[in-house]
């Protein structure tokens, strides 16, 4: 006989996302259509904090969820509301591995960004990640 636990976590409604810069590209995800909120829908790494996660660790374990990557260094640009925006350059070989939130991934120049339709809020967080670097 084995015991298993189980620990359930609850989401908060804090959400930390991440602008992952492989120059001259930013990672952006496409959001699996099985998902009941905006599916097919380009995204950012990143999601829900859970209950007493702080910020910074909420977004580097989301990334790893979303995308297997393991990030460093991240630097906060700003929060707007309930979510945290963080940039974080990449120079390694790491392969992206989506889990099952996402069925696409791409790289796009910041002169491609604009034709995949990513919300606003994102197209933001992207500009900001970028100013500095395209000054």
């Amino acid at each position: 006989m084995s015991n298993i636990v189980v620990i359930m976590q609850t989401d908060t409604d804090q959400i930390g996302k991440a602008v992952i810069i492989k120059w001259p590209h930013v990672l952006i995800l496409k959001r699996s259509m099985q998902l009941e909120k905006f599916p097919g829908e380009w995204d950012l790494a990143g999601g829900h904090t859970i209950e007493g996660e702080d910020p910074l660790d909420g977004v580097l374990r989301e990334v790893w969820e979303e995308t297997g990557f393991v990030l460093s260094n991240p630097e906060k640009l700003y929060s707007d509301g309930r979510e945290a925006y963080y940039k974080v350059i990449v120079n390694s070989e790491q392969e992206v591995r989506l889990s099952n939130e996402h069925e696409e991934y791409v790289y796009a120049t910041p002169d491609e960004i604009e034709s995949y339709e990513l919300p606003d809020k994102y197209l933001k967080a992207i500009r900001y990640a970028l100013k500095d670097i395209l000054a």
